[in-house]
């Protein structure tokens, strides 16, 4: 534990503060488990499902449920204890690069999923759209971070920038990935959702 707090006074300006250190675990825990939680369930289906249709694509719902919802959550919950806490499960304790990465990543998959996976699509005129309402907490979440450990990207800005890129780039290729399954998995093709118009009927079921 004393590892853990000396890197949060490394990367931000709470000092050794355990309290702090748990709010911020367990403020982005919980906005990160609300979203997933509103993909999953959200009005129209999850949304793998309308990700899908906007390709053509069907997803099975065993494999989005661990991609897009067990898989994305964990993830996105190592970024934050690798960033913040500069620990993370059976590796340990991590160095000031991949701090300084992991924070970055947490920073461009909040804006990225905000801004790709939700507000482009429903301006397109893809709606319904699982997880929109939550999205707010992504961007003030990415703008705290962005301030509040300016120490922790300092340690490496090289390494915060990759991990920046890497992070927005997982969202920007959600749509070709699932294009590319419709290509060479011809049992998962079906009509495409058309914009303004209701979801297909399959992709509801």
């Amino acid at each position: 534990m004393n590892e853990i707090l000396d890197h949060l006074d490394s990367v931000s300006p709470f000092g050794r503060s355990a309290a702090a250190l748990f709010l911020v675990l367990g403020v982005n825990f919980a906005i990160t488990a609300l979203h997933s939680y509103q993909e999953w369930t959200g009005r129209g289906g999850p949304l793998w499902r309308n990700f899908g249709a906007i390709v053509g694509v069907h997803v099975p719902n065993s494999a989005g449920f661990l991609v897009f919802t067990a898989g994305l959550t964990l993830a996105l919950w190592a970024l934050v204890l690798a960033g913040v806490a500069g620990w993370l499960p059976i590796a340990g304790v991590v160095g000031p690069s991949v701090s300084a990465a992991a924070l970055g990543a947490l920073i461009g998959a909040r804006l990225s999923d905000t801004a790709i996976s939700h507000v482009a699509l429903h301006a397109a005129g893809y709606r319904p759209n699982p997880g929109l309402s939550s999205t707010p907490l992504y961007i003030v979440e990415a703008v705290f971070v962005l301030i509040a450990f300016q120490k922790g990207l300092a340690a490496d800005p090289t390494a915060a920038k990759c991990g920046f890129l890497a992070g927005a780039l997982v969202f920007v290729l959600v749509l070709p990935v699932l294009w590319l399954a419709r290509l060479v998995i011809p049992a998962w093709r079906r009509t495409r959702w058309l914009r303004w118009q209701p979801l297909p009927a399959w992709a509801t079921e």
